[in-house]
């Protein structure tokens, strides 16, 4: 959903190439640059033409070349996308949604978590140990790019400071949970199901 929106919007503000929206990308909009690869953005915009949001349209316009050429700048014919009248109504609505809803989602980490007594304890807090490094890392990155603010504005702005909230209750709940497994006893996983089903069994006798 957010690449969708994220395209539309950024042809909402004018048409362009694929090539050139990739480097608008990286180059304006880098939290998003590492998930929306080259080859995702010609996938999504060929969905979008597809569906009516937008119109490809072959055009003579300045552009780079390819490999060693990259740096010439030429008059190649490239596929610029327009946004359409239903593609503005769809990103909007997209935007409108997005923004005033909340889903509730279980992630990999959510069932791993229930598996944790499968490793032992010193290990369990070795992995953790090492994903709370991964997320303080980006959250260096992100604190970065907020001192830039003066360069990227308001929108980039907001878009920083969730991110960083996000990774600050991250790194605060990695930090208590690796304080209670030093703590805790043990007890399995696989030791709370069969208690559960013994419980059921004894229940129906």
């Amino acid at each position: 959903m957010y690449k969708q929106v994220m395209l539309l919007g950024l042809l909402l503000e004018q048409p362009m190439y694929g090539q050139q929206i990739r480097e608008v990308i990286e180059n304006h909009h880098t939290l998003f640059a590492n998930f929306i690869k080259k080859p995702t953005i010609y996938y999504q915009l060929e969905r979008l033409a597809h569906d009516g949001y937008l119109e490809v349209r072959r055009e003579t316009v300045e552009a780079p070349g390819t490999g060693s050429a990259h740096d010439e700048l030429a008059l190649r014919e490239r596929d610029v996308y327009y946004i359409t009248e239903k593609g503005r109504g769809y990103f909007y609505k997209l935007l409108r949604e997005t923004l005033s809803a909340h889903t509730s989602q279980m992630s990999e980490m959510d069932a791993c978590l229930f598996f944790l007594d499968h490793l032992e304890p010193g290990e369990a807090i070795t992995l953790l140990r090492e994903r709370y490094e991964l997320v303080a890392q980006e959250r260096v990155f992100v604190a970065q790019q907020m001192q830039e603010l003066s360069v990227h504005g308001e929108a980039h702005r907001l878009v920083n400071d969730h991110k960083l909230t996000l990774l600050d209750a991250e790194l605060n709940w990695l930090a208590r949970t690796i304080m209670h497994l030093h703590t805790r006893p043990t007890l399995r996983a696989s030791e709370h199901v069969h208690a559960h089903v013994q419980q059921m069994q004894k229940s129906h006798e």
